[in-house]
């Protein structure tokens, strides 16, 4: 297995930042009216994590886990389970997660937070389909029938 570059070590460090900050940074700008929705955001973001743990599984079950951009040696491309629906369910997972976090925070620091993170992901996830596109040759059809994060009923199959 080749060793992680800096680039990579770089994605994963930010990206764990922002998830960290989501889950302790303390609520700031409060939104009083989202109150009421707490357990509901709670019961979201338990979503979230439930989604991305089978991304996770079905991936560490093909062997193609790996919180890096860059596929494993030997990993092979996904396209049934989870992701015959999206090409990066993982973030998906995480994406929801942290709307429920926003919501049960109650917080417009949160909801920054996961702006910040949603567009983290669309950054790391283009940077990850140009990896995969020149390592799986199938890649570029797989990704145009398939939406990034969430399906789409105008998606084409």
């Amino acid at each position: 297995m080749k060793s992680a570059t800096l680039k990579d070590l770089s994605w994963v460090t930010v990206q764990l930042v922002l998830l960290a900050a989501l889950l302790w940074m303390p609520a700031y700008g409060l939104l009083p009216f989202l109150a009421p929705l707490r357990p509901l955001g709670l019961l979201v973001g338990f979503a979230g994590l439930v989604l991305s743990g089978a991304a996770t599984w079905q991936l560490q079950a093909g062997r193609s886990l790996t919180p890096m951009p860059s596929p494993r040696a030997g990993a092979a491309l996904l396209t049934s389970g989870l992701y015959r629906r999206v090409r990066h369910p993982v973030y998906s997972g995480l994406l929801v997660w942290a709307l429920g976090m926003a919501i049960a925070a109650a917080s417009g620091l949160h909801f920054v937070l996961f702006g910040l993170l949603w567009g983290f992901f669309h950054a790391k996830a283009a940077h990850e389909e140009k990896l995969l596109a020149q390592r799986f040759s199938g890649y570029p059809e797989y990704a145009a029938r398939r939406a990034r994060f969430f399906p789409s009923p105008f998606q084409p199959r």
